[in-house]
């Protein structure tokens, strides 16, 4: 079931807070490593997760943030893929995910390193 109006609003401020904690995804910060710090991220995120999300656990929240980031890297890659097609700017791929736009922070991580 998609979800409505006011649970998308709720989602994308809980977006907004995620970003502000780059402990939870920008792998190459110093504080990525620092489990306390996450730890006490993720305990901030619940409580607001827990506003629309009453039982939500801290395991739920995860769950979440990480169903979200891999239908974004799974419509980031469609995106990608057609722009290097040499598709006209007519055929380029519109995601389709409402929150792909709050999510494009994670762009810079979603990026495989070169081997």
């Amino acid at each position: 079931m998609a979800p409505s109006k006011e649970e998308k609003k709720f989602i994308l401020e809980v977006i907004e807070m995620y970003h502000g904690f780059p402990e939870l995804w920008k792998v190459k910060s110093k504080e990525y490593s620092d489990r306390e710090k996450k730890e006490a991220a993720y305990d901030t995120l619940l409580l607001k997760y827990k506003e629309w999300y009453t039982e939500a656990t801290k395991d739920d929240l995860k769950k979440k943030l990480n169903a979200m980031r891999t239908s974004f890297r799974r419509e980031l890659k469609k995106l990608n893929d057609s722009q290097k097609s040499g598709a006209g700017a007519d055929d380029v791929y519109e995601p389709s995910l409402w929150f792909f736009d709050a999510l494009l922070f994670l762009r810079d991580q979603e990026t495989p390193a070169p081997s």
